[in-house]
């Protein structure tokens, strides 16, 4: 696309005024109150959140730029069916919030990481702790990028001042402010990211005619498709593939996951923290059918002439900012405001995971040294601010490897994206499993991260990927393309390795590796294995996570249930155990049922022990972890 339309002064006050009001509020709580001087209040909230606010930011965070642009597209090229995410959000999210969560936040840990210490030992904590940070960095840099790359491909929106200036204002407001700041510019993004998408459904919607004249074009595209009961798991969208196995996608991310853990910790009470799950629950499923119907709009706007393949816009994921320019440029400040949206959903996910990183790195390395014991709450806390900073800026910098390095950057998010679905498939065995050892933790984790190595270079290396379905160039004014050119061709997206990652793609599908040719036979063998549905993957490698856990334990003489805190267990264990007999659950001896948490004071206002009194509590003590018995 040579001529690029260009942003008015109002469009760019407009994103101005977002930002602005993001440092406003991080400075507010940055100077204000107790001004996050404290460890407690400045990566919980001091524990005292309501649960709609909380919520709001739950869904915020969780919904980076990636997912609005990619599922546009991923409908776009495949059909309305991936609407049934929806219903894998209904499964995921109560699950995560009752079976996980809930055990989190009654051991009153800041990082979920400490539970595989106290369940297994200090090797499997830090294992699984480093995959995160790896994990977690690469992800925040694409966050970032993403969106630049695409609104600048499609605009005179300067690529890398866009993609600088959000980065810094985020960084800045997030340091500052703390998760006080974190959460309510959440709240902020998420009604912009809910008002810029309904002005593309309705623009959308009056430039086709009407709802009914979408859905008869889109129709006779293909694109309505409402079922797929079919178990071929190489069939990329099903029923099936879109509720289990996008929940067995998504929920590394939304389940243990470090940032939601600790928006479900800053609510005053468990209770409250559920409540904030069902409400962001009821977020996210609206804005799920928002996400899905500019894909089926656009399909309707553009059904006579393809963008992609009209050479207007290189890839499918600039689809909606597209769109955006083309219809919406006309009314001073709307595009503006569109590509605020966008970039507060990229605000929100970046925030959220700088604020993640700082407290696991604090909770999880610096306080095991013993010279940091003697550091004081409020140095600490001064510490997490440089923290988070310096992985604002890190972030940043990794940005621009993710730019030039290209297919090396794409190898790298591949490995580390599948490396969530094994560390989900760790907690669930502390959690679910009494008789696994910290030997079969360990090597559980292992398994599953060999798993997905193994699916991630095979895919990216033998493409084995669907077509999407056709469309159409025939109304395009320019004829100097024709159809035949791209018989074989499969719409190229931003980044070619997103789609093997099982926690990326369950929420950003569309950033399939493409570029692949149709294969002319039917996949068989390990190819066959590798063409599953990228749905699939996650729940694959958390498996073999499982299996290999529970094998490796009972071959090195497995811990005997009785013997692990049940504060340590998930919650539906103990109400499967008083269903069986006791040879099968053995109960709980009374000697464990009397142990004080197995959690310790890490510093000033982090939990407290049964039996320690006020005194001892308000010293700051730092007491030597010990794991439980029977490893």
């Amino acid at each position: 696309m040579d001529d690029k339309p260009s942003l008015s002064i109002v469009d760019y006050s407009v994103f101005g005024v977002i930002l602005a009001v993001c440092v406003a509020i991080g400075v507010y709580f940055g100077c204000t109150g107790n001004r996050q001087r404290s460890q407690n209040e400045y990566l919980l909230a001091s524990r005292k959140m309501h649960a709609i606010p909380v919520a709001a930011s739950i869904m915020a965070s969780t919904t980076s730029a990636i997912a609005i642009l990619g599922t546009t597209a991923e409908v776009y090229m495949f059909s309305f069916i991936f609407i049934w995410i929806a219903v894998g959000c209904m499964i995921l999210l109560p699950i995560a919030g009752h079976l996980y969560l809930t055990v989190f936040y009654n051991l009153q840990i800041t990082s979920i990481y400490e539970y595989l210490e106290m369940r297994f030992s200090r090797p499997v904590r830090i294992v699984a702790t480093t995959i995160y940070l790896i994990y977690k960095l690469l992800y925040l840099s694409l966050v970032i990028y993403a969106p630049s790359l695409a609104l600048s491909a499609v605009t005179d929106l300067n690529l890398w001042v866009a993609t600088v200036t959000v980065g810094l204002v985020c960084t800045f407001y997030t340091a500052l402010g703390g998760m006080k700041a974190v959460i309510w510019t959440d709240v902020i993004q998420m009604i912009l990211m809910f008002v810029g998408v309904f002005a593309v459904i309705t623009k959308g919607v009056l430039v086709v005619g009407g709802f009914g004249n979408v859905w008869r074009i889109a129709g006779e595209g293909g694109r309505i498709q409402y079922v797929n009961f079919d178990f071929d798991p190489t069939t990329r969208n099903t029923v099936w593939t879109l509720t289990i196995g996008f929940t067995l996608s998504l929920i590394p991310l939304s389940g243990v996951s470090q940032q939601v853990a600790q928006r479900f910790n800053s609510c005053r009470s468990a209770r409250d923290g559920l409540r904030s799950i069902y409400i962001s629950l009821l977020f996210t499923v609206i804005y799920v059918g928002f996400t899905v119907l500019p894909g089926v709009i656009i399909f309707a706007v553009y059904a006579q002439c393809d963008p992609v393949r009209d050479k207007r816009i290189l890839k499918a994921d600039q689809l909606m900012a597209y769109f955006a320019v083309d219809y919406l440029s006309s009314v001073p400040g709307v595009p503006g405001l569109f590509i605020a949206a966008i970039f507060s959903a990229a605000l929100s996910t970046l925030s959220s995971g700088l604020n993640s990183l700082a407290a696991v790195t604090l909770e999880d390395f610096l306080k095991s040294c013993r010279c940091f014991h003697k550091v004081s709450d409020k140095t600490t806390t001064i510490i997490l601010k440089i923290m988070s900073a310096g992985y604002g800026i890190l972030a940043l910098l990794c940005v621009y490897l993710v730019s030039t390095f290209g297919s090396l950057v794409q190898v790298s998010l591949t490995l580390s994206g599948v490396l969530l679905g094994p560390v989900f498939g760790t907690f669930t065995l502390g959690l679910f499993f009494p008789w696994t050892n910290s030997k079969g933790a360990m090597v559980g984790l292992l398994s599953g991260i060999s798993m997905g190595i193994v699916i991630g270079t095979g895919t990216f290396l033998y493409n084995t990927r669907p077509p999407p379905l056709p469309t159409s160039i025939e109304g395009c004014t320019d004829g100097n393309i024709t159809i035949a050119n791209f018989t074989n061709v499969v719409i190229g997206t931003l980044s070619s390795a997103t789609d093997t990652t099982p926690v990326d793609v369950a929420y950003t599908s569309m950033m399939n590796v493409t570029d692949s040719i149709i294969p002319s036979e039917e996949p068989s063998g390990f190819i066959w294995f590798l063409s599953m549905s990228y749905l699939w993957y996650s729940g694959v490698e958390i498996s073999v996570t499982i299996v290999m856990g529970l094998l490796f334990s009972f071959i090195t003489g497995h811990t005997k249930a009785k013997d692990v805190d049940p504060r340590l267990l998930s919650p539906l264990y103990h109400k499967f155990c008083n269903c069986l007999p006791s040879w099968c659950c053995p109960p709980f001896s009374d000697e464990t049922k009397d142990r004080p948490p197995v959690y310790v004071l890490r510093s000033k206002g982090y939990g407290k022990t049964d039996n320690s009194t006020d005194d001892e509590k308000s010293d700051g003590e730092v007491e030597e972890m010990k794991p439980m018995t029977g490893q």
